[in-house]
């Protein structure tokens, strides 16, 4: 990423693993900047958001909310209603192809990304940002394109067209995986007791969705596997 000199960021928040390592990132190399959270009626809104604004707080960043009801209205996806979309698939899978295949179309949220970039991308503009801040990876890019450098690329080309000033998306975490994810979190010293990467919406992670079975492979044997609680234990 670009230095404090030449860079104000927008940070795109879920308070997720992936985007609180991205936040820290930004906040380690002294940019200045603020951050987004959309609230897409999706299940979990209700965790994210409070882990958004403790994220946000911890880096000393301001927070806006971005409430986008109908977003979860038309789409499918289980991650914003089990009744339209089915229910939200347990892991691991069979490791058939078929079933993860079935999976991820199971949390498919259509143009999500698109969307969050572009409404990332009005906050950037009014506030002289030139750096959009994602929490993409490798690891997803492989299942979801909307998360790959590819993506990135062609937002690029769209934002240079559509912003009347230089605006780009960069992913601190784009060549990662989980596992290295977790390892730049451990060395950031995130505020792991805040970060909420389920699907569903309880007390406690569930421990059994797609999120949260990449995150407690990534911390297993670390001591980032100490300080997160998982429903299912």
């Amino acid at each position: 990423m670009r230095t404090e000199n030449d860079s104000n960021a927008v940070v795109l928040l879920s308070g997720g693993l992936d985007s609180t390592v991205s936040m820290a990132i930004v906040a380690e190399q002294g940019i200045s900047g603020s951050a987004v959270f959309i609230d897409y009626s999706q299940i979990s809104s209700t965790k994210e958001e409070a882990a958004s604004r403790a994220v946000a707080s911890r880096y000393g960043m301001e927070l806006d909310i971005v409430r986008l009801p109908w977003l979860g209205e038309m789409s499918s996806s289980g991650l914003v209603s089990s009744v339209a979309g089915g229910e939200i698939p347990d892991f691991p899978l069979s490791g058939d192809a078929g079933d993860e295949a079935a999976a991820s179309k199971a949390v498919w949220v259509e143009n999500r990304n698109g969307l969050f970039i572009n409404v990332a991308a009005v906050f950037a503009a009014s506030r002289g940002a030139d750096t959009i801040v994602t929490g993409f990876n490798r690891e997803e890019a492989e299942t979801y394109p909307d998360n790959s450098p590819d993506f990135i690329e062609v937002s690029d080309r769209f934002l240079a067209i559509s912003v009347g000033t230089p605006v780009r998306v960069e992913a601190p975490t784009i060549s990662m995986d989980k596992i290295q994810i977790v390892r730049e979190g451990l060395r950031l010293d995130i505020p792991w007791e805040s970060v909420w990467s389920c699907y569903r919406d309880g007390e406690l992670m569930c421990g059994r969705c797609e999120s949260c079975f990449r995150l407690k492979r990534a911390v297993a044997g670390t001591s980032a596997a100490e300080r997160l609680r998982w429903a299912n234990g």
